[in-house]
């Protein structure tokens, strides 16, 4: 059954968008990147005599001098400095609070705050393994402190990840279609022969994870777990990629009854689990979240369902820059 597609109301937050692109001022984000950082040091003492152009919206469009700024074998001008800025850090920060207020809009404290919570805690508690306390990694990004910190980075990433997976519950069905996931097992064999034997003797689950584990088949035994077709064909075989559809549509768990022959002239049996999609689909769910582009096109999604506009041409480009399908023309 398709998703229902939800009617929202975008006038609001294509005001407060318009707005936010067209009269922000330029700010320097505090996760700016190490190269900014490196020059804002170099020529820290330079900058002083500076014309900044500005248009009728105050949005700094020029920077003008007669000197550029030299270190090294690298020469740096005022106005391309100025420009780098504007195009790494001003697209996407404007992507950012973009989408910042999106989840702020999809995720209503009422309903969602107590997995809010519960995300900062696991990002928290990745912080302090990594640098021994939240505090600690903040300093280490340039947060004044925790709490800044929290407020700024750390329940925006939280929120992310919160409205990814109610984007990957809604939009399920039509997903399970995009990506044709699957679970598999396999075992690799010299001979065609003995795929076929395998493939007999696989009669369920526990009877083909035995013949992983015998000795005679368990160094080409592996558990692919969840694969899809964004699977790269350098972690799963491109001719047992190529059966991925008829994996993802069987049924019933079981082995595959056909023997898939390699380039390599070897021979594969697959064990496909996990097929019930409605049993499994929190299983589903949690492991599609690490596929590559999921992050993505899930903001790809609230963007276009919030008509998320730019009116600056600059800027528009430079968003597009980041990825096309952010804005539509």
């Amino acid at each position: 059954m398709a998703e229902k597609k939800e009617s929202v109301d975008t006038t609001q937050f294509r005001r407060i968008h318009k707005v936010e692109v067209k009269k922000k001022r330029f700010t320097l984000s505090k996760k700016s990147i190490a190269m900014i950082v490196v020059i804002v040091l170099i020529i820290a003492g330079c900058l002083t005599g500076y014309i900044i152009t500005k248009n009728s919206d105050g949005y700094a469009t020029k920077v003008s001098g007669n000197k550029d700024v030299i270190t090294g074998d690298v020469t740096v001008s005022k106005q391309g400095y100025f420009e780098y800025l504007l195009d790494q850090s001003g697209a996407q920060k404007t992507v950012d609070n973009a989408y910042n207020a999106i989840t702020n809009k999809e995720l209503p404290s009422k309903t969602y705050q107590s997995q809010i919570d519960e995300e900062v805690k696991k990002l928290e508690d990745s912080y302090k393994s990594y640098m021994g306390s939240v505090e600690s990694y903040a300093t280490s990004l340039g947060y004044k402190d925790v709490k800044t910190f929290r407020e700024e980075f750390v329940t925006p990433t939280a929120k992310k990840t919160v409205l990814k997976n109610k984007y990957l519950k809604e939009q399920y069905n039509t997903i399970l279609k995009n990506y044709t996931p699957a679970y598999i097992k396999t075992i690799t064999v010299e001979k065609e022969s003995i795929a076929l034997k395998l493939i007999k003797q696989a009669t369920s689950q526990e009877a083909f994870d035995k013949l992983m584990k015998d000795s005679a088949y368990s160094s080409n035994a592996n558990d692919y777990k969840l694969v899809t077709s964004k699977t790269d064909t350098t972690t799963l075989n491109k001719r047992i990629k190529n059966n991925l559809s008829k994996f993802s549509s069987m049924k019933n768990d079981g082995v595959y009854p056909t023997v898939i022959k390699q380039s390599t002239k070897k021979y594969v049996v697959v064990y496909v689990y996990n097929t019930d999609k409605n049993k499994n689909k929190d299983t589903y769910i949690n492991d599609l979240g690490s596929v590559s582009d999921i992050d993505s096109n899930a903001e790809i999604f609230y963007l276009k369902k919030y008509k998320f506009t730019v009116y600056d041409k600059k800027l528009k480009k430079e968003i597009k820059a980041i990825n096309k399908k952010y804005i539509n023309d």
